[in-house]
């Protein structure tokens, strides 16, 4: 008989890996599935919004060499000072455009903040968030299981 020590991880360990390896599968179509469904349901559910006129009053652009620093738009809507929320770099030059034509610019009024885009709003919902929590969660499984089936493939080698 073998001493225990004397036996290779991989082989000590084919049949846990085996058993992981199968519910990380299942997790990975559970939780694919998930993200899927709720990306459908963020895509189609009822946003309240307000398409409003704001006007520019800065823009600052980000120091692409700075991890810390991110473009900001402040914009003055109803008497009140709003950042925009949701900003993407092509949205930042659009600003730009506004600040210096002074000319007012279009947003979204969503629960008191001021958006650049719609989709900045979906994201914010509850249906949103958890949308990015099985995206994630999915990402994070397609590692674990690749790794899972590495352990057991390589188990397999070396029992011959």
């Amino acid at each position: 008989m073998e001493n225990f020590e004397s036996k290779d991880f991989y082989i000590r360990n084919k049949n846990i890996f085996k058993k992981l390896s199968i519910i990380s599968d299942v997790l990975l179509v559970v939780f694919f599935v998930m993200a899927v469904a709720f990306y459908v349901l963020s895509d189609n559910q009822h946003l309240s919004y307000k398409v409003v006129q704001v006007n520019v009053i800065s823009v600052h652009s980000a120091n692409p060499l700075s991890k810390n620093d991110r473009d900001r738009v402040v914009v003055e809507y109803n008497g009140k000072n709003y950042e925009v929320e949701n900003l993407r770099t092509n949205e930042t030059l659009k600003y730009h455009t506004y600040l210096s034509t002074k000319n007012p610019a279009n947003a979204y009024f969503s629960k008191g903040k001021i958006y650049a885009n719609i989709e900045g709003i979906r994201t914010t919902t509850v249906i949103g968030t958890i949308y990015f929590v099985f995206l994630f969660g999915t990402l994070i499984l397609i590692f674990i299981t690749a790794v899972l089936v590495g352990c057991v493939v390589e188990a397999k080698k070396r029992e011959k």
